[in-house]
């Protein structure tokens, strides 16, 4: 048995398929299972069990996917020690959920880099369930997810003992709109006033759930507008924000410069507005870094300064 062999174990968990696992090797499927049954042979115990849909890990099968796991990442770390640019490179990788306030803190981190190094940043936003998959993964070092305060005990289940984590910010949701909507002149709205509006989905609380929106419980559920329009690229909803001036989203809070670049406003709804939170993960197995350090100290410094406004006033200043 031997590195390679490692890696095909686990991709074919990643797979669930052993066809699909052997299109992504770049290999035939014969030699893949031959190969896993090597492994098997080896480890004296089956790691996969085969269903009419694929396969999927047995008990011991799933321990043995951590070990190969945890030794590629070993090794990868081991190469990356050794190379001779080390000391020249500052290395970095993060996925979060949208969100301003995250945005903002990683922008002050890349700034304060150092100029003399080379860089290899990674910042990419992703679903809960995609974060805590990748980050399991070894292809990021951090991540932020977010979900409902009511689905912590799910989360804690999701992210099992493999991943430490972190409360970064508990926080309850926000109206995001123009400030040449009718209602920005308000310190909160109500449900009715938002009624008649146009909700733009795809703000960064509509993709927290870790539920599919159909099967939240209805008091979870952010639903007031009959009018609703599906945008997922940042720059088109600010825009359809300024065009209609009925629009609005659900966001989570957003640092006052943003609010002020981008012409927008953020205000408290009467409606009750389930409570988020973010949190920080990274593996068990790994040691924050000096640059993973540098992006928290910005991280928690923008969480409290918005922290801080958002007990001082109800609403940002228009």
């Amino acid at each position: 048995m031997n590195l390679q062999h490692l890696k095909y174990i686990v991709e074919a968990a990643k797979a669930g398929s052993i066809s699909l696992a052997a299109e992504n090797l770049f290999m035939n499927q014969p030699n893949l299972s031959k190969a896993i049954r090597e492994v098997e042979a080896e480890v004296g115990t089956d790691i996969f069990r085969r269903t009419p849909r694929g396969i999927v890990p047995t008990e011991q099968g799933e321990a043995v996917i951590e070990y190969a796991r945890r030794i590629i990442r070993e090794v990868e770390e081991m190469k990356s020690f050794c190379r001779e640019d080390r000391r020249n490179k500052i290395s970095f990788s993060l996925r979060a959920p949208r969100s301003g306030y995250i945005s903002q803190a990683f922008a002050r981190f890349v700034v304060r880099l150092d100029k003399t190094k080379e860089l290899d940043i990674q910042f990419r936003e992703s679903s809960s369930l995609n974060t805590i998959k990748r980050v399991e993964e070894g292809g990021y070092n951090l991540g932020i997810v977010r979900c409902l305060k009511s689905q912590e005990r799910y989360l804690q289940q999701l992210l099992g003992r493999r991943l430490k984590r972190e409360l970064v910010w508990e926080f309850e949701g926000r109206v995001l709109i123009s400030r040449t909507n009718p209602l920005a002149s308000k310190d909160t709205v109500t449900a009715g006033e938002l009624e008649a509006g146009t909700e733009i989905l795809y703000g960064d609380l509509r993709a927290a759930s870790l539920a599919r929106e159909d099967r939240r419980p209805e008091e979870e559920r952010i639903v007031i507008s009959k009018r609703r329009v599906f945008v997922s690229e940042r720059g088109s909803q600010i825009d359809l924000l300024h065009q209609d001036p009925s629009s609005y989203m659900w966001f989570s809070p957003m640092p006052d410069d943003l609010l002020r670049r981008y012409g927008l406003v953020q205000i408290r709804c009467k409606a009750s507005s389930p409570v988020f939170r973010d949190v920080l993960i990274y593996r068990e197995d790994r040691k924050l870094s000096e640059a993973d350090r540098l992006f928290l100290e910005e991280l928690y410094r923008v969480r409290d300064d918005l922290d801080r406004r958002m007990r001082d006033r109800t609403r940002t200043p228009g």
